[in-house]
């Protein structure tokens, strides 16, 4: 349950290989701005798990330099499927980087997981941002200095766990009391609450179609990556009236369509779980700040034009709906309800009988970043896949261009490195489909006037 990515940089002319002991000096002096990454966590002996400070916590055990040859992309999402594939140390904090020093092509590489526990996909994002420099010669900083709070005893670790229980019911409790004060907005939450528990429910009723993407996975992991270039999703926007999220929805309902085909499989709809972010404007904490959008991949469509119009139509519905404000409620109430009906929710939430797969665009930075001077040139985001889920999509815009990263159970889909020229192949689709494909160069040719000579003409 790690989200992650994987960076590759363009090194600077003259440089053979990422300077490990400048990254490390990097991550060391801003550590303090992210003080979970000095954390484990700590099972109280009654309540929620508690987050505790790593007495022993070392920066070299969760910063790994890979010293061996990985040469060109096929090579670096191998690597990227090893490292992805073993599970965080839970005695230790829940985050790991892998620095690739010489990637080849005059390139390195970086990797990070972080569990799910401590952050999101947004916050990931944010959390990586701080890895790196928004100008090559940024200086790395001084490290500030830092000390672990003393360890609590089970006693007072009890008293801790209930005391924040009891807070968080207090503040419930605190909201609802205002919401009798406010009668107005007090019937618009219940409302709200109402339509969102009857959207769930309908969800729980009606199961995702049975597909190739669900079934029995075992521990192994794997990436593929591609990169599109965002002027092509633009236009497909402005051709098709739609929100940019649209497109890229309607990009994986199109690659899927041609992989059900490889599989050898009746391409039909599945159901997607889109991570939706509720942050409040200048809310840039870590943590988990995201409710879920359950939306039908038209895979079964064969015009792409009509696959993009029936994604809109979806995303319009859900938008006015106001079941997106209302899954949050759900969700933030949860933290109410007693340990062993969370962990049943959690499970139901998680299954294949709610969604078929993940997808999740992630809006990244415009700018260039930097690592030790080196130039970040994409970053493909790791979006977890839960049991009974082979794969997972993750998407995320950088630079002027959206790259696309599909995680998933190489044992269950052996055909899963055919995605990347399926995405390839679903975006000039879905070009032709709107009007809007690029045409060929026109070509010159010789045409012979009367009289001998000879003028250019276009065909």
């Amino acid at each position: 349950m790690h989200v992650g990515w994987l960076a590759t940089l363009e090194l600077p002319d003259g440089t053979e290989e990422l300077d490990p002991e400048g990254v490390a000096e990097r991550i060391a002096a801003r550590l303090h701005l992210v003080p979970r990454f000095r954390q484990r966590v700590a099972a109280a002996p009654l309540g929620d798990p508690l987050w505790v400070d790593d007495s022993e916590f070392d920066l070299a055990r969760h910063l790994v330099v890979e010293r061996r040859a990985v040469r060109g992309r096929g090579e670096l999402e191998r690597l990227a499927g090893e490292f992805l594939s073993t599970p965080l140390d839970r005695s230790r904090p829940l985050w790991q980087i892998v620095l690739v020093p010489d990637a080849g092509g005059g390139r390195a590489a970086l990797l990070g997981k972080v569990h799910h526990a401590m952050v999101d996909g947004i916050a990931a994002v944010e959390l990586g941002a701080l890895l790196f420099d928004l100008d090559p010669s940024a200086d790395a900083g001084d490290p500030v200095a830092w000390r672990p709070e003393p360890a609590e005893g089970p006693l007072r670790m009890t008293v801790d766990a209930v005391a924040d229980g009891a807070l968080e019911q207090f503040r419930a409790a605190r909201r609802v009391a205002a919401l009798g004060l406010q009668p107005r907005r007090a019937v618009r939450v219940a409302e709200t609450m109402r339509r969102a528990a009857l959207s769930v429910a309908e969800d729980v009723v009606r199961p995702a179609p049975p597909t190739f993407l669900n079934g029995a996975i075992g521990p192994r992991r794997a990436l593929v990556c591609e990169r599109l270039a965002l002027s092509r999703l633009e236009r497909i926007k402005r051709a098709g009236g739609v929100k940019l999220n649209d497109v890229v929805l309607a990009l994986v309902a199109g690659a899927l369509r041609r992989f059900a085909a490889v599989v050898e499989w009746a391409p039909g709809p599945l159901r997607a779980m889109v991570p939706v972010n509720v942050r409040g404007t200048g809310d840039t904490g870590g943590g988990n700040r995201i409710t879920f959008a359950f939306v039908d991949l038209p895979v079964d469509e064969p015009v792409a034009s009509r696959r993009l119009a029936d994604v809109h139509r979806q995303m319009q519905e859900l938008k006015a709906s106001g079941r997106i404000a209302g899954s949050d409620a759900l969700l933030r109430s949860m933290v109410q309800l007693p340990g062993f009906v969370k962990e049943r929710a959690a499970r139901l939430a998680a299954s294949p009988r709610m969604y078929n797969l993940a997808v999740s665009n992630l809006p990244g930075p415009p700018d260039p970043l930097y690592v030790s001077g080196c130039r970040v040139e994409a970053i493909h985001p790791v979006i977890p896949i839960s049991d009974g889920h082979a794969m997972a999509i993750g998407v995320l815009t950088y630079r002027g261009a959206l790259h696309f990263a599909a995680y998933l159970d190489p044992e269950t889909l052996p055909e899963g490195g055919e995605l990347g020229s399926l995405f390839r192949s679903a975006v000039t689709e879905l070009e032709h489909s709107v009007g809007v494909a690029r045409r060929p160069a026109a070509r010159r040719r010789r045409t012979r006037r009367p009289g001998g000579a000879t003028a250019g003409a276009h065909v």
